[in-house]
């Protein structure tokens, strides 16, 4: 019994000595934690229900949302509140920002040389910086398209413009609008208003009554929420064609929306998001448009011709192409 115990202490000592000498299982590796998610603010200066600009942008931050990122958004912010609710969202730990339309570059601008450790994204502006990146529609390209549909569907030779706010991407759409109604028509009379405001739905309504009181009876709409007040009055006065802007407006009157020229809002915020993470994120204005797929049409209404549509497709295609010289943005 002696050399019984005796042979168990030893092998007992034994195990000891392997285990001391790293004889023993290793531990299991443990992963790296993972990088924390970024935190996207983003400010509108209109409503997130605008059937229009808007829209499409919170479209994109609820996506992102759906990938697991902390988001927040403040609407209708207006012009003189913009640095101060910037500030409040980095001081809240948020490290991405955007601004969403051509008002928020002077405050971007300032708050990205303030904050240079946090992404600033501008969408529909040309504000620039180290860490802040700018997106914008290539001017005129939409407003062509629309321009050369309009010259297809107007009976009296007469058609309307109605935009939010005179900044210079609409106007640029207002001219190569007018552009390819005139190379349709060198006769094309054109009335076009600017309401002075993003989000007054009557008083785009009230703009478009007084075209089509004028004889106008096709409209292109390009002033975010506004455009609701426009189709408003093309359906109140039923056979009046009205064009729409950066998503489709058909579902607001069918049988009036002849196209809607669509803008990927929601394509552009993520895709930076993705470079951020990424770490290919670099400051500058870039240009987008249908070449990128930024950019595109709409389903066409029922009113629309098969030889207007292949037309439109035509210009789409030659837009692509770089064959089209639209005016100058002023």
């Amino acid at each position: 019994m002696k050399r019984i115990w005796t042979l168990i202490s030893a092998v007992a000592l034994l195990s000891l000595i392997v285990s001391a000498c790293g004889g023993g299982a290793a531990p299991a590796p443990t992963e790296a934690p993972a990088a924390p998610k970024l935190k996207i603010a983003m400010l509108t200066s209109g409503s997130v229900t605008d059937e229009g600009w808007n829209q499409t942008a919170y479209d994109g931050l609820l996506a992102l949302k759906a990938e697991g990122y902390e988001v927040a958004n403040t609407e209708n912010v207006a012009q003189a509140d913009q640095a101060s609710i910037i500030e409040n969202y980095v001081n809240q730990g948020f490290t991405v920002i955007v601004g969403h339309g051509f008002e928020y570059g002077d405050a971007l601008t300032a708050s990205a040389t303030a904050h240079p450790d946090v992404h600033f994204i501008q969408i529909g502006g040309i504000a620039t910086g180290d860490n802040l990146a700018s997106y914008v529609f290539k001017s005129g390209e939409g407003g062509y398209v629309a321009g050369v549909l309009a010259s297809y569907l107007s009976k009296s030779g007469k058609w309307g413009f109605v935009g939010a706010v005179e900044i210079p991407t609409i106007k640029a759409d207002q001219l190569a609008y007018e552009m390819a109604l005139q190379q349709a028509n060198p006769d094309a009379s054109v009335v076009a208003a600017y309401t002075g405001s993003w989000v007054d739905i009557p008083k785009a309504k009230e703009a478009a009554l007084a075209q089509i009181s004028a004889g106008v009876d096709v409209i292109l709409a390009n002033g975010d929420n506004a455009n609701v007040g426009a189709i408003q009055a093309a359906k109140e006065k039923g056979d009046v064609i009205v064009i729409g802007w950066t998503r489709d407006q058909s579902h607001l009157a069918p049988d009036n929306v002849a196209l809607s020229i669509v803008q990927r809002v929601d394509v552009i915020l993520m895709n930076a998001v993705a470079d951020i993470e990424a770490g290919k994120f670099k400051g500058g204005n870039y240009e987008l448009g249908f070449k990128e797929g930024i950019e595109d049409i709409s389903k066409f209404g029922p009113m629309v011709p098969e030889e207007a549509q292949a037309a439109v497709k035509q210009a789409v295609e030659d837009l692509k192409a770089n064959k089209i010289a639209l005016p100058p943005v002023q």
